[in-house]
Order: structure tokens, then sequence, then C-alpha cells
């Protein structure tokens, strides 16, 4: 397992090992996001926001998500889904250049 992820906290959506999510993905950040996860490994970190604001404190544990079928639109969108391998623990965010956690 990576020890560095890209963080996706989406507020009500939750991943579960063993567990598929289909995902469409639009915001450009996002779509940023599952751009570079594509070209890297194809895994995210999926993890709640303790509250339903721009930037808000992670809760501790997530679940890391594999990019399983995905199919990319003519305008940068993404229909996917995400494949739940395991429980993470997170030690600490990094501050980053890019425009996603």
């Amino acid at each position: 397992m990576p020890t560095r992820l890209s963080i996706f906290p989406p507020p009500g959506a939750v991943l579960f090992p063993g567990l598929q999510l289909p995902l469409h993905i639009f915001e450009p950040r996002y779509r940023a996001l599952i751009g570079d996860s594509l070209v890297r490994d194809r895994q995210i970190a999926m993890i709640q926001p303790q509250r339903s604001v721009e930037g808000a404190p992670l809760y501790s544990v997530g679940c890391v998500g594999r990019i399983g079928e995905i199919e990319a639109m003519d305008d940068g969108r993404y229909n996917l889904i995400l494949e739940g391998q395991s429980r993470f623990k997170l030690v600490r965010e990094l501050d980053v250049a890019t425009a996603f956690r």
C-alpha cells in the first residue's frame, strides 16, 4: 500500500473494503485527482470530512479505493467504479500545490 494518497472527501458518501461505489466525477479539482490517480496507481483515499464545509478537518479512518471500470467523457467528466481495498488511518494531511487534498 502506498503511504501517500490523494484525498477524496465527499460528505455523505462512504466506501467499505470489498464493496464497490459508482461515482460521477464532475468538479474540476476531482477530475484532476482522478487523472493524477490514473497515471500513478489508480488508488485514492476516500474519507469523510467532520463538517460539510470546504477544508473541514477529516475523520481519522477512511478506505483506500482502487479505480476499476472508468469512462472518460469528452468534456472531462468521469463515470467510474471505485473498489474498496482496505481501511486506513490518516496520520496527517500534507500541504500540497494541487487543487485537491
